[in-house]
């Protein structure tokens, strides 16, 4: 057919002008509107030529910018956001979680478990950071912390600080607004003297500057600083005169020091001081303030020092002038250094503060908030998995609502209401879960817990902001996968080239696996270094030794001791003014090291009556131990301290001792029955090591004197195996008999030696416990799998048992897979767990030894329980009946 020349050249607008009009334009409307302007762009341009035709066509093609031609006409369906949609996505939703009921069970299952110890760990975590937050100056507040230089780069820090260094810090630097120093006791007190029983009450020593620092209010009464005055916090008034009026009324309070009760009068009722706080106390016995000189011969006393600093104070710069003017002011006697730590963080960073009971270790507080946060991934990887498996069987229901004029937004909207719901249930029952827990939860950590979900409506909110911005997130990747096959291709049952899916499936089986891998390493780890620092050789024998706390034995110290020996079960006994849960003596000294000069060496010193060594069991390997037939072996210190203190000073310096191997050692010991003149003492005798404090420090250099008529001090009795009961009854009563109002603490110095542990204790319960959790939420995840496999592919199993297959083959065809990749999971959590845990290990001096073969009971475990959850499921689809699958074939 030949093309006609004499046909005029029809006019065209720009084409990128015809193709935005027709964005710009509803759809409905575009037929009629821009063919108006195709006819109106050919009568232009006859009319006016072409330049001037395509800028009326711009022109009117700016002009459909207006609401009523953009405005996209509805197709006849409520929009996927509308109301009515989203009750019918969770209607939708709602019966195909029931209709799905194992599926959907495996969710809520592993879900719940994931949220509720994430909700238990979060609360710990909360409650803890919490901690002196709720002072009217709590971002001003400061512990002075004392920081001796043993050596290159080693610190020696203490809370306790010069007594008289803060009042000095106040008249030379504006910045000090005022301080405070504080201590707390254990009183045993009673309402009347003739009580039976009493109440333990703790309560702060301070002078009156604590009340100003720490915005205290009283109730009732007045705080008063002469005599023994008492404020009591309002609960405590509340259970020690119930229903009366406590302003005036006396306690009693049992002495340790002291033969007779103290007479305390309660003067004021102040407000419930905040639990959550180190400085947690019933009552507040206030002094009057007395500052003291600070003396710069090295002859000073210590107390626990709090300052109040003005707002915005730089407490770093601070520190460092006055450091810089107390070395200055020393003259070289103290080579010691101060830092100023905020009070904020005194809970959770005191590792350091010797007699500090209300304390956490930050470090384990990390490890779980990372173990939680890893179980609750765990938990949507299961999720992300069992549900990206799913859409296999979902596809076809997809496709046909696509075909149905269903839109890709109302396909995740219905994904993501199926997602929501099953949160929703899953926080419901871990809801549920936390509330009854918790109370267990707070037994096991030995304290309440003040800021919970439970108790704190603005924590929930927040939870529950993070459970819907996490289901959103685990449930997008899901929701899109299925919205996003083609029609085309699910009909024609080309679907494997459009999933690739199985990479990412085992991609994240691999990281749960492996991170169930390296929880439960660490579970052993934890174990075993709880084990070694229970069962070390400590150097003395812990077991069958008794403990009486410090006391004051009013001139009758020997005369108990003589009584308590007839006791049938006390073998020996000794008094002393050290236990090793109170510290690494009961007085060091710093001398010179005769390896380095410009390093200084602490030497601890032990006192005791000339029985301790024998008592506590240390072995002798040279020389003697002390003996009552030499008169050097022990001087009465209390009665020449009180009477000439350089006598007593001149008296220790010939003085016989006991020295350890680690001691002469490092001081260069050669021949005993010498005077060491750096330490002051003649060694006698020379004892094996032993941890004279606990096994979170190495063993230091020590040296024991004998001491005579101790005043104040403990006792050791060492008793026959098996009447610990009988022989400790038998002491009570003994000292009710010398001294009848003065309170006895006794236990068991292997009790007591335990009790310094109960962290790693606490810390090998919970990673048993989350190494179980992870380890089971692993397996439900991959069984859940292994579900969606046997049904998937029914119909190749059906055939290959029709073909001849075995039992076995299938269930091996079926394993095979998984298997491989939690040995994959086993290569890779290998080196990160003995990286993580070689690093925890370095703060012990003392500590396990990361074995090959722990890492192989751990792969060998997370294999068993692999083939065990895979391969009963596995067995199951061999089992069946490969009738009921062809049957439709």
């Amino acid at each position: 057919m030949m093309k006609n020349q004499n046909l005029p050249r029809q006019p065209h607008p720009p084409n990128w002008l015809v193709r935005l009009a027709t964005a710009i334009c509803a759809p409905h409307l575009r037929e009629e509107l821009i063919g108006d302007m195709h006819e109106r762009f050919t009568v232009y341009v006859s009319k006016y030529g072409g330049p001037k035709a395509r800028l009326l066509f711009a022109r009117e093609t700016l002009g459909l910018v207006r609401w009523c031609i953009v405005r996209r006409q509805s197709a006849g369906f409520a929009p996927a956001y509308h109301f009515r949609m989203l009750r019918n996505y969770f209607r939708i939703g709602r019966r195909v979680l029931i209709k799905n009921r194992g599926y959907t069970l495996i969710h809520l299952t592993g879900l719940a478990l994931g949220l509720w110890a994430c909700m238990i760990v979060a609360t710990v975590v909360i409650d803890s950071l919490s901690y002196d937050r709720q002072w009217t100056h709590a971002d001003d507040i400061y512990r002075v912390i004392h920081v001796r230089k043993m050596g290159e780069g080693l610190l020696e820090r203490s809370t306790s600080s010069p007594a008289a260094l803060p009042a000095e810090m106040q008249k030379l630097f504006p910045e000090v607004v005022s301080w405070s120093s504080v201590n707390g006791y254990d009183y045993y007190f009673k309402v009347h003297p003739d009580d039976p029983a009493g109440h333990t009450t703790h309560v702060l020593s301070a002078d009156s500057g604590i009340v100003g620092m720490l915005g205290i209010k009283v109730v009732a009464g007045s705080l008063r600083t002469d005599g023994n005055n008492l404020a009591l916090t309002r609960s405590v008034a509340g259970k020690l005169f119930p229903g009366q009026d406590a302003i005036g009324r006396t306690l009693w309070q049992i002495p340790k020091y002291g033969d007779k009760a103290n007479a305390y009068q309660v003067t004021a009722l102040i407000e419930d001081l905040p639990y959550n706080s180190h400085l947690r106390t019933d009552a507040i016995h206030l002094n009057q303030t007395k500052p003291q000189v600070l003396s710069n011969t090295g002859y000073m006393s210590f107390e626990r020092n709090y300052i109040l600093l003005h707002p915005r104070t730089n407490a770093a710069s601070l520190a460092r002038k006055v450091n810089k003017w107390y070395t200055g002011f020393m003259k070289g006697n103290d080579l010691s250094g101060f830092e100023f730590q905020p009070v904020k963080d005194v809970y959770l960073h005191s590792d350091f503060a010797e007699g500090q009971s209300v304390r956490a270790d930050a470090n384990s507080i990390y490890i779980f908030m990372g173990v939680a946060a890893l179980l609750l991934f765990i938990a949507c990887v299961n999720f992300v998995n069992l549900s990206t498996a799913r859409a296999f069987t979902r596809i076809k229901e997809a496709s046909v609502r696509k075909i149905l004029s269903g839109s890709r937004m109302q396909l995740i909207m219905q994904s993501l209401a199926e997602t929501l719901t099953i949160f929703a249930v899953a926080v419901a029952i871990a809801m549920i879960a936390y509330f009854f827990s918790l109370q267990e939860v707070e037994g096991f950590l030995g304290h309440h817990l003040v800021q919970t979900f439970t108790t704190h409506t603005h924590l929930a909110a927040w939870a529950v902001l993070l459970v819907l911005i996490t289901a959103l997130f685990t449930g997008i990747y899901p929701a899109w996968l299925i919205s996003g096959f083609k029609p085309s291709h699910t009909l024609r049952g080309l679907l494997s080239h459009t999933f690739g899916l199985n990479t990412l499936r085992k991609g994240l089986v691999v990281m749960q696996f492996s991170i169930s891998i390296v929880v439960l390493l660490a579970t052993i780890v934890v174990w075993r270094q709880l084990s070694l620092m229970e069962h070390k050789d400590l150097g003395y024998d812990k077991k069958n030794l008794l403990s009486i706390d410090q006391v004051s034995w009013d001139g009758k110290g020997a005369a108990f001791k003589s009584e308590l020996l007839r006791i049938a079960g006390a073998q020996r006994a000794s008094i002393s003014l050290w236990r090793p849960t109170d510290g690494g003596g009961y007085m060091s000294k710093e001398v010179d090291d005769p390896a380095d000069t410009k390093s200084r060496i602490r030497v601890w010193f032990i006192a005791g009556d000339l029985d301790l060594a024998e008592t506590l069991g240390l072995r002798l390997s040279g020389g003697r131990l002390l003996s009552p037939g030499f008169g050097a072996d022990a001087i009465n210190a209390d009665s020449m301290q009180r009477a000439d203190f350089g006598a007593f000073e001149q008296a220790a310096t010939r003085q016989s001792s006991l020295i350890t191997r680690s001691a002469a050692r490092i001081l260069n010991i050669k021949t005993l029955n010498r005077m060491i003149p750096s330490a002051k003492t003649v060694p006698v005798g020379m004892i094996d090591d032993f941890n004279n404090e606990s096994l979170y420090e190495p063993i230091k250099p020590t040296i024991i004197v004998g001491h005579r008529d101790v005043q104040y001090g403990g006792m050791f009795i060492r008793i026959t195996p098996g009447t610990e009961k009988q022989t400790t009854r038998a002491i009570r009563s003994l000292w009710k008999k010398f001294y009848p109002a003065k309170m006895l603490t006794i236990n068991p110095v292997e009790e007591l030696l335990s009790k310094q542990y109960e962290a790693e204790g606490r810390l090998r319960q919970l990673f048993l416990f989350f190494s179980g959790l992870t380890m089971f939420l692993s397996a439900l995840g991959i069984f859940g799998l292994v579900v969606q496999a046997g049904e998937q592919r029914s119909k190749e199993m059906s055939i290959r048992k029709v073909l001849g297959a075995s039992v076995t083959g299938i269930v091996t065809l079926l394993t095979k897979d998984f298997v491989r990749l939690v040995v994959f999971a086993i290569l890779l959590a290998t080196p990160v767990g003995w990286y993580t845990l070689q690093n925890w290990l370095e703060r012990y001096p003392y500590r396990t030894q990361l074995h090959w073969w722990i890492f192989a009971v751990t792969g060998a475990g997370a294999l068993f329980i692999t083939v065990l959850t895979v391969g009963v499921q596995a067995a199951r689809t061999a089992l069946s009946n490969p009738v009921k699958s062809l049957r439709n074939e």
